[in-house]
């Protein structure tokens, strides 16, 4: 029996200490992964995926893992997805990063330009003249290309505002959060793994999506969006470290044959494709039960919905919630998620040191003394992002540059402020175009192509020689060379000619009685001042030739007529509207005065002034009221009518002919209302309904001006703001019963 007992103790032993592991175990088990000390809870790894707008639906889910007090360890990420993804990193919660995203201006964003109020006045007039967004070089006796639709800089700019807490930490590892942002070397076409240098320079480099944004230039190195080959980096983030993955796919479907009728769409479908391949890889990746993965369903919006924010992040949510089971059981306890939470503290905010020294670097055409006494960057002053902010959109706001950042440089124990910039590689010869056309469907049809060339930086003050080419009803080659005469460009000369052929039309009534070909000539010098963002102004000696022959005529009694005139011309402008064409506010004013000199020449002592000006006026957000006048008087007729005063056309007395009044005096003012209907698509910004009330009319002498028998007019129509300027279908009718439809592109 002894013996017996004595065999069984270590068979009982056993038994005892297998039941003790498996209820050990069982108990161990019953506890949610993620309970316990942060030593023992598994790493958690996100990992977001690029889609464009589609992108902002990964804030939503982001708001769901706090709410459920999920941990993320290591963030890895692809376009779009970088930048919520980085933010994330340096520690933005997520309804900090829904306030700050969802406001963003994203017409802003996708634009090379600073605001248009910010621009100085050269450059306002070249982007009302040439609308079409298509910028060529002139080179080696080449044409050449940008290198995207969009240089990104005001992307760029954003990003390096939001993300600058993270400046001096030279590892991604070192943010509260590690992260990787993923990129494409478009050499090699290999993936690029971001985890250090600038955090602002990885994100923008991780969302240059081909054809849309350009590639950025780092080190040598051209990189591209990252969706191209990791769009859904589940293997990098295997590499940081994670037991658990969560993944959000937010990629672009593919489209349908129906959506494929584009050049556009035919690209996009390209990356689609491309990004779908490597996302099906990624997936394969994960693992069931342990991994989660989240796909919002986001319906038909698409990545160039940036307008959808709210909506993007409220199907994030959705999403989210849709499998919070499995993102519950990686939750933690309050206590240790605060735990969690505290060392993982945001980015503290850097001190604004002050600055020692501002350079401007990179430049080869440029002269950086010239760039930098524009600057209001100073030495000697504490460092101002605001104020650096708006020195980056001045040096965009020349034109000469497709990226612009700046550093702050510790040099011998002291900081520096650097300007980089990189001058555009398709300069300094810069061709841009314009297209104007008209009808009043009544067989007075006008067509005009523009061409503009300006070389710049042809002296180290930065002249400027610029040339346009008008074809179609007017014949037109103008040239000026602008020269600034000191560092800060406040004061210019400029010397400049023009030679013009256009038809000029006189009317009896409502009949075209001749046809008139007008011939003006045109020279002119005159020193300036460049009031910056407000305007300029100008003073100097013109000399104009004028001669007019007739064409076609009903009576005999229209002769050739010729005139010489030669005095002083004073101008002045002043332009804030905040956009050329459908501007929400601002004025826009210029006046011009020109006084005739015998004694230098000129046929007669004429003084002649006129005045336009336009007020935008905001009603609201899809609202707009543009209230606009024009004045003018001229005490010496002119038989060539070539320094008439005109008026007649769409919103310009609706109803009647192009130019159907003519005289010495003119008075005019409008009011025209607008109501934003929606976006326009792939051809513009958005389209509207609207309509105008007018009021004016042209006499010939002093004595015949009555306001008694001004025209009254109106008109509706349909407009649209599209990539080759505004666009006008429209009905005017006057008081006196002229109407007429019209066809408009351009400013009417």
């Amino acid at each position: 029996m002894n013996n017996a007992w004595r065999s069984l103790v270590p068979s009982v032993a056993v038994a005892l200490v297998c039941l003790s592991v498996l209820f050990g175990s069982a108990s161990t088990a019953a506890q949610s992964p993620a309970a316990g000390t942060a030593s023992s809870r598994p790493k958690i790894g996100l990992v977001l995926s690029g889609g464009g707008a589609r992108g902002l639906t990964h804030i939503g889910v982001l708001k769901v893992l706090e709410e459920l007090r999920v941990p993320i360890d290591f963030i890895a990420a692809t376009s779009m997805g970088a930048i919520v993804g980085g933010l994330s990193a340096t520690g933005m919660s997520a309804p900090e990063m829904e306030r700050r995203l969802a406001d963003i201006d994203w017409t802003k964003m996708f634009s090379d330009s600073p605001p248009r109020r910010d621009l100085d006045i050269r450059r306002k007039d070249e982007d009302e003249r040439y609308p079409i967004p298509l910028e060529l070089g002139f080179r080696d006796g080449q044409i050449r290309f940008s290198k995207g639709a969009i240089e990104g800089g005001n992307l760029e700019l954003y990003l390096h505002e939001i993300t600058r807490p993270a400046d001096d930490i030279a590892s991604f590892d070192a943010l509260p959060t590690p992260f990787r942002a993923i990129a494409t070397d478009m050499v090699t076409g290999d993936e690029v793994v971001f985890d250090r240098g600038p955090l602002y320079l990885a994100l923008r480099a991780s969302m240059s999506v081909p054809g849309v944004f350009a590639p950025v230039e780092i080190d040598g190195q051209i990189f591209g969006d990252g969706g191209l080959v990791d769009n859904l980096p589940v293997d990098v983030m295997r590499k940081m470290g994670a037991d658990v993955v969560i993944a959000v796919n937010i990629a672009t479907p593919l489209m349908s044959r129906e959506e494929l009728s584009s050049l556009v769409g035919l690209s996009a479908q390209t990356i689609n494709i491309l990004t779908k391949q490597n996302v099906r890889a990624s997936l394969a990746l994960l693992r069931p039960g342990q991994d989660v993965l989240i796909s919002p369903n986001l319906g038909t919006l698409t990545y160039a919905d940036f307008t959808s924010a709210a909506k993007f992040i409220e199907l994030g949510e959705e999403a989210a919630r849709g499998v919070s089971p499995a993102l519950a059981a990686y939750a933690l306890p309050p206590d240790a998620y605060r735990e969690y939470l505290a060392q993982r503290r945001p980015l503290p905010s850097i001190a604004e040191p002050i600055i020692a020294q501002v350079r401007v670097e990179g430049t080869e055409r440029d002269n950086p003394a010239v760039l930098k006494a524009q600057l209001e960057s100073q030495a000697g002053k504490p460092f101002s992002s605001a104020v650096v902010d708006a020195d980056m959109s001045r040096l965009y706001g020349t034109g000469d540059f497709e990226r612009v950042t700046y550093r702050l440089i510790d040099e011998k124990g002291q900081r520096d402020l650097a300007f980089d910039v990189t001058e555009k590689s398709w300069g300094p010869n810069f061709l841009r175009f314009g297209l104007n056309m008209s009808s009043d469907m009544q067989g007075e049809t006008f067509f005009n192509l523009l061409i503009g060339h300006k070389k710049t930086w042809l002296n180290s003050l930065g002249g400027q020689w610029v040339n346009e080419i008008e074809f179609g009803e007017i014949r037109r080659y103008s040239t000026e060379w602008y020269q600034p005469i000191e560092k800060s460009q406040t004061f210019f000369g400029s010397l400049y000619g023009e030679i013009r052929r256009e038809p000029a039309f006189i009317y009896d009534g409502d009949t075209r009685i001749a046809e008139y070909d007008v011939l003006v000539e045109q020279a002119g010098f005159n020193l300036g001042v460049n009031l910056g963002y407000w305007g300029e102004l100008r003073l100097g000696p013109q000399y104009t030739h004028y001669r007019a022959d007739p064409q076609v005529a009903l009576r005999s009694s229209f002769p050739i007529a010729k005139l010489n005139e030669v005095g002083i011309s004073l101008g002045a402008r002043h332009d804030r509207l905040d956009d050329p064409f459908f501007a929400h506010r601002g004025l826009k004013v210029d006046a011009e005065f020109f006084r005739g000199l015998p004694s230098i020449g000129s046929d007669t002592d004429v003084t002649r002034y006129k005045v336009d000006f336009l007020q935008a006026v905001p009603l609201g957000e899809s609202d707009l009221l543009h209230v606009a006048g024009r004045f003018g008087t001229s005490n010496r007729r002119d038989e060539t009518q070539a320094t008439d005063f005109n008026l007649g056309g769409f919103l310009n007395i609706s109803g009647l002919r192009t130019d159907q009044l003519n005289g010495d005096y003119l008075e005019f003012a409008r009011a025209v209302y607008y109501h934003k209907m929606g976006p326009l698509g792939y051809v513009g910004r958005a389209w509207y309904l609207g309509g105008s009330l007018e009021f004016g009319n042209v006499w010939q002498t002093r004595s015949d001006v009555n306001f008694g028998d001004a025209f009254k007019a109106a008109s509706i129509f349909l407009a649209a703001d599209t990539y080759v300027g505004p666009f006008y279908f429209a009905y005017g009718r006057t008081n006196r019963g002229e109407s007429s439809w019209y066809i408009f592109v351009g400013r009417p």
